[in-house]
């Protein structure tokens, strides 16, 4: 059964109310759930959250979330369901989200056709997942293409005024959340492998340049830490060598030594934190 065409720009998707369109494309595939996910407890009051929604975290709300939009993405968490391997929960939340694992996600080919190996980012339809084709936080990888399963199609217009008609399905999508480095993405001129370890650091996609002025003060903390045991092992072996009797002088240098290599040690990786973090 096809949805009853609409027209709304496509920024204002956010405010839709996925439930209704959602619904239609038959929650009941997405009742067996995949065995091989965990799912973590989270309370909700966004009516529009079903199974198979990308959610993200609340801002200053704890253990809450809401439909996933790009205006939120950065705080993507999962993807809602149910009958999971493992459910963790704290007591009091009403909604599981799967946030590792195989589950059943709802995705539209409003940015381009769902493939197997796409990665799966929140579009502009509150709740559905689409296909990320530039850098960016995404909620998983696709397990299968869309054009293989039972899709809905919704008339909306797009930003230009034309009226465009989407398809929305349900596919089995593998859950890590990681920031996507897009290969194409000529604004980017870091290894993608650096752009993912900072970006699970920090919660959220850092921009290149911080991520260089981390990455400059680590090299430099490995320079400083080799010339301070460079030094100090010389300047003991030396002293060892001419007075036999100083052996325990030097191993108290040593010592000092070692507790300022850890300080620093300590100082740096706390603000390369505040780097990433800030």
């Amino acid at each position: 059964m096809l949805l009853a065409p609409r027209r709304f720009p496509i920024v204002k998707y956010a405010g839709l109310g996925v439930s209704m369109l959602i619904l239609t494309i038959g929650v009941s595939s997405l009742s067996a759930q995949g065995v091989s996910s965990i799912a973590q407890g989270f309370q909700t009051k966004d009516s529009g959250v079903v199974s198979g929604a990308l959610v993200s975290l609340k801002d200053n709300t704890p253990n809450a979330v809401e439909l996933a939009t790009p205006g939120n993405v950065q705080d993507l968490i999962g993807i809602a369901g149910s009958k999971s391997l493992i459910e963790l929960s704290n007591g009091v939340g009403s909604l599981q989200v799967v946030t590792n694992g195989t589950t059943d996600a709802l995705v539209t080919d409003i940015n381009g056709d769902v493939k197997t190996g796409d990665h799966i980012t929140a579009s502009p339809i509150s709740g559905v997942g689409m296909k990320a084709t530039t850098s960016g936080v995404v909620v998983g990888t696709a397990q299968a293409n869309l054009s293989g399963v039972t899709t809905h199609e919704q008339q909306v217009t797009n930003k230009k005024g034309k009226v465009v008609t989407v398809k929305i399905g349900t596919i089995p999508v593998q859950v890590d959340k990681v920031f996507y480095q897009a290969p194409n993405d000529s604004n980017s001129f870091l290894p993608p492998v650096l752009s993912d370890f900072a970006s699970s650091v920090a919660g959220h996609t850092v921009s290149p340049i911080r991520i260089l002025a981390a990455s400059l003060l680590i090299a430099l903390l490995f320079v400083i830490v080799t010339i301070l045991l460079y030094s100090a092992v010389r300047s003991s072996i030396i002293s060892i060598g001419r007075n036999p009797l100083s052996e325990q002088a030097v191993h108290k240098s040593l010592l000092e030594v070692g507790l300022t290599i850890v300080g620093v040690l300590v100082f740096t990786v706390i603000v390369v934190y505040l780097i990433l973090t800030t």
